[in-house]
């Protein structure tokens, strides 16, 4: 009877912990890939993708703190939530170069808004090409937009 007793209680361990293991690799299995970005590669990157009117005033510490304040943006404004349930966030295209711009005011980090908004650029390409974000061209998401039915009526937009 014990030993009965001692193997049901090792089964029943047993598929407790095959549960919670299953259940564990599940949600790691749904969860989006992770990326890693190299700050060397980045920094790299932008600045081969600069033009040379930025980088003949930017140097490379300003580069890696201009970047970094770049991904503070990027993490603050583009958190993606556990539940699908919640729509994407959508900013507009200076929201970053506002934000760029304060924070490096407040950093002192000492560049012009059209030097920054280079670096948001080739650093957002840099971004796209790791896979970190996913940036639509403005064009073609309004062209989309216009060839979508209105909801409820089955006629085009456009009409």
């Amino acid at each position: 009877m014990l030993i009965a007793l001692l193997i049901g209680s090792g089964l029943l361990v047993l598929i407790i912990g095959l549960v919670g293991v299953g259940h564990g690799v599940g949600k790691t299995r749904e969860s989006p890939p992770t990326i890693v970005i190299d700050m060397h590669e980045g920094i790299e990157f932008c600045a081969q993708a600069l033009p040379d009117d930025v980088t003949a005033v930017i140097s490379y510490d300003q580069l890696r703190h201009a970047l970094r304040l770049h991904l503070e943006w990027v993490q603050a404004h583009h958190y993606a939530p556990d539940s699908t349930d919640e729509t994407p966030i959508v900013f507009e295209e200076y929201d970053a170069l506002g934000y760029f711009m304060e924070r490096a005011d407040i950093t002192r980090l000492d560049i012009s808004a059209d030097h920054a908004a280079r670096i948001i650029e080739a650093h957002s390409s840099y971004l796209q090409v790791m896979g970190a974000i996913h940036l639509e061209d403005p064009v073609k998401a309004q062209a989309d937009l216009n060839e979508m039915p209105l909801l409820g009526t089955g006629e085009d937009q456009t009409n």
